[in-house]
């Protein structure tokens, strides 16, 4: 059987700490390949302002080119609408013609909000969540909800083992406007996609 890792997100910019995760995600849980989903419009997010998809999907995929263990997908771009995760993990199991295994990446800030996600019960019933450290979620926090979820919803839920990178998509977004480099946070390749589409200055 197959292990498939979906870790999802705006990706506005896609930085070094989402290559992080995903390689010890892969490492940890001995997947076979880890998926970046570009979100298309996300719930909790429709009031926010979001670089195109088109530019966001492009540095998704710039970023990982030298990683055979990752791949992109368009999916939640192209379907349309908002995106709902438990949509997301069903897509993957129908189109498949082998077994497999899929586990959801994302953040603990994510395991707090969770119960206001739709269809919570089928994404449990489709995937292992995994969910990693963010800044501003303790780690006793986090452990309770964990096994808050756990118990109401006989789900399974995955804590990786990471070192703390302080590196966020809005930091990285803010230092652009404030013409500072980022180097230091992204790959040069998404920097060119950046500068060359005048993405995250103020007009």
């Amino acid at each position: 059987m197959k292990r498939y890792g979906i870790i999802g997100g705006t990706f506005d910019p896609i930085h070094y700490a989402h290559l992080y995760i995903a390689y010890e995600a892969k490492e940890q849980l001995n997947l076979d390949e880890v998926i970046f989903m570009p979100a298309g419009k996300q719930p909790f997010k429709v009031n926010k302002e979001v670089t195109e998809s088109k530019l966001r999907y492009d540095m998704v995929k710039t970023a990982i080119e030298s990683y055979a263990e990752f791949s992109v997908s368009n999916y939640e771009i192209e379907k349309g609408g908002l995106s709902f995760t438990y949509e997301t993990l069903e897509y993957f199991k129908n189109k498949s013609t082998e077994d497999m295994e899929l586990f959801f990446i994302t953040g603990a800030d994510c395991l707090i909000t969770l119960e206001q996600w739709q269809g919570i019960e089928k994404i449990f019933s489709l995937a292992t969540l995994v969910v990693f450290p963010r800044e501003g979620i303790n780690n006793k926090q986090m452990i309770e909800k964990k096994q808050e979820i756990e118990e109401k919803y006989n789900g399974k839920i995955i804590v990786l083992d990471l070192k703390k990178l302080e590196i966020s998509s809005t930091y990285i977004r803010e230092r652009v406007n404030r013409k500072q480099r980022i180097d230091f946070f992204v790959p040069q390749m998404v920097i060119d996609i950046i500068y060359k589409n005048g993405l995250y200055i103020d007009k």
